[in-house]
């Protein structure tokens, strides 16, 4: 029974959490008191090179990579904080949006360093003592100013709190600044906000003498640090903690070299460098310099190279300075996703379990000298765990074949083991980080007659496309002017239902449907679907180009909230197993590469231009040529006299 519960739990997480592509409200709080920056009462900066500050632009930049080319929206504020009276806290980065913008797909990352720039790095700051508790009610006010400006689906909560000392406030005891402090904390916790601090050690010995115990009592001993000195423990602190939050797998390079493996999505060189003007290179195994993609601001310490066509091979560092640096690499396997089956199937009938790995943006193609074995796992309602052999197909797809036996919800998880011969011996390593992808499916106690070998269970409800018709070969529709019409009906089993409102209530205002682009994101506004002989129809808007032609489509389908009776639910638009990849990340309510013909009395009119041209050219043609034949053919074999007068 636990384990059932488990296994419903899960299924019923939102869709970013299970596939690890979780929004974020992220607030940074960076202590700006005298014994960072170095003061009369603290000669020696503990962070003289402003380590902290790379830090934030680290989160920032990663965040704002993370959304590109997606539907995600991340939102960022920063504190600093200190002790002086006017200038306790302090806002220079409040409510950032991180979105990306299809129209100027570069301008995220750039608009991120510009914030860095003209915020953290534009002036010196030196705000005498430790206001902690201040600058946690400071944070709590800029979660609820983010919370106000972002609706929609749950997000996670997140603040990081950089910090040397402990608290300290003129007239303040200890005890009296850490209960305001504890209270402070309560507050976040209640708000579901996870709270994190590193602390950095210095002289005072802070953390060691009282400080550690303090917080981790407080948040939890995996979210308290010690960063025992700003270089290189603050990046490698810091670097671990946004890899959890991002579900991201960074290597520590302990040398010069690193070694990647087949498969990678791509590669991501992080290098926190000791201080401003420390030089570097890295050569790929071929011999050639990997571009910075992101560049030290004039101030900062931290470089990010991407290598997006990752060679199987050993990269070099070299050192062109005498500083030192720390690099991390991150390592991005291919993306998982699951195609099916999904919603509703039968028991006692043979399904194909399909998972697609994709790597940049296709399907991976297995490397003969590192073939993969896969397995798809199949968890029953009872808890029992089944591993079946996966086949390769092509276009990235892992397929198994599965009879269910067991009535109930069953989950799908997928497992790609490549073996690699190192000067260590043979490595096993995962072809996906799949441990949080996974499909799920509900079977149902039905048994088809012989004449039915392909029925539905009586009582699932899904969507049939009806135009463009799914029986061809491709999805293709014809448009009327601008605009393409599209048609869906509801089935419930076999049978088609009608009238519609014996199912659904309002059925007139259930269905909306989204143009998307191929990444996800939504580039129309919500289109209603009406209502015509019980079946929902819409017109597509058709965006044309040259000569008529227009883009494939892509759409998601969305229904109002709690409108079907009968405690029953939608398992989404039914496409046939030939066109069960044409969704959008496998989800069901999505259909893809919806082609569009260039209408018939377009390509008439075209073909009567370009016939009128030739004729027009061929007119041209005989005018210029016939005079000069004719008079050619007339005069031959004659004999012309020409007479010269003087005048």
């Amino acid at each position: 029974m636990l384990i059932r519960i488990l296994i419903m739990i899960t299924l019923m997480l939102p869709t970013s959490l299970v596939f690890g592509q979780a929004e974020f409200n992220i607030v940074l709080v960076i202590d700006e008191s005298g014994s960072m920056w170095g003061s009369r009462h603290h000669p020696e900066a503990n962070d003289q090179y402003r380590h902290r500050v790379s830090i934030v632009e680290n989160v920032l930049v990663r965040l704002a990579e993370q959304v590109k080319g997606t539907s995600l929206v991340h939102r960022i504020s920063v504190v600093e904080f200190g002790g002086d009276a006017a200038v306790s806290v302090n806002v220079p980065i409040s409510n950032v949006e991180l979105k990306y913008d299809p129209a100027k797909p570069n301008d995220i990352i750039s608009n991120a360093k510009s914030i860095i720039a003209r915020t953290l790095y534009a002036r010196k700051r030196n705000m005498g003592n430790t206001n902690t508790a201040l600058a946690i009610k400071t944070a709590l006010t800029e979660f609820k100013k983010i919370e106000a400006s972002r609706v929609g689906a749950p997000r996670e909560r997140k603040m990081l709190i950089i910090t040397d000392g402990r608290p300290y406030i003129y007239n303040k005891t200890l005890t009296e600044l850490q209960k305001e402090v504890t209270h402070s904390v309560k507050s976040l916790e209640q708000s579901n906000i996870q709270m994190w601090i590193v602390g950095l050690n210095d002289a005072s010995n802070y953390w060691n003498s009282g400080d550690g115990i303090f917080w981790k009592q407080l948040v939890g001993i995996d979210k308290a640090r010690l960063a025992e000195t700003s270089f290189p423990n603050i990046p490698t602190v810091i670097q671990n903690i946004i890899d959890q939050w991002l579900h991201v797998n960074s290597i520590s390079l302990s040398n010069n070299a690193y070694h990647s493996r087949p498969y990678l999505d791509k590669i991501i060189f992080n290098v926190h460098l000791s201080q401003p003007g420390t030089q570097l290179e890295i050569i790929n195994p071929n011999g050639q310099p990997v571009p910075q993609v992101m560049g030290m601001l004039k101030q900062g310490n931290y470089v990010r190279y991407i290598v997006d066509k990752v060679i199987v091979g050993t990269y070099h560092i070299n050192k062109l300075s005498s500083s030192a640096y720390k690099i991390f690499v991150e390592e991005h396997a291919p993306k998982l996703t699951f195609i099916g089956p999904q919603g509703s199937i039968n028991q006692n009938m043979t399904h194909r379990i399909v998972f697609k790995v994709i790597q940049g943006n296709q399907g991976v193609q297995e490397l003969t000298p590192w073939p993969v074995t896969a397995h798809i796992n199949v968890l029953s309602p009872l808890g029992q765990l089944n591993s079946l052999p996966a086949t390769f197909e092509g276009n990235g797809k892992y397929s198994a074949q599965w009879t269910p036996q067991d009535i109930g919800a069953h989950q799908f998880s997928f497992k790609g083991i490549v073996n690699i011969q190192t000067t260590q011996g043979l490595q096993q390593y995962d072809l996906v980080d799949s441990s949080d992808i996974t499909g799920n499916a509900t079977v149902h106690a039905y048994t088809p007659s012989k004449t039915q070998s392909s029925a539905v269970p009586k009582n699932a409800l899904w969507l049939h496309l009806e135009t463009p018709d799914p029986r061809e070969d491709s999805l293709t529709l014809s448009p009327l002017g601008d605009t393409a019409p599209i048609k869906f009906s509801l089935y419930q089993g076999e049978k088609h239902v009608i009238p519609l409102n014996s199912v659904i209530k309002q059925p007139e205002t259930w269905l909306t449907l989204e143009i998307m682009d191929k990444s996800g994101i939504a580039i129309s506004d919500p289109i209603p679907l009406s209502i015509e002989d019980d079946s929902f129809i819409a017109q597509i808007p058709i965006q044309r180009e040259f000569l008529g032609i227009a883009e494939p489509i892509h759409f998601r389908l969305r229904t109002a909230y709690n409108r079907i009776l009968n405690n029953q639910h939608l398992n989404g638009i039914l496409l046939p197993e030939l066109l069960e990849d044409q969704r959008l990340s496998g989800d069901p309510m999505t259909v893809t590469d919806i082609e569009i013909k260039v209408s018939f009395w377009i390509l008439l009119l075209m073909g009567f231009i370009a016939l009128l041209f030739i004729l027009m050219l061929l007119g041209l043609v005989i005018a210029r040529v016939m005079p000069w034949l004719t008079i050619r053919t007339v005069d031959r074999g004659k004999i012309i006299n020409l007479l010269i007068y003087d005048g």
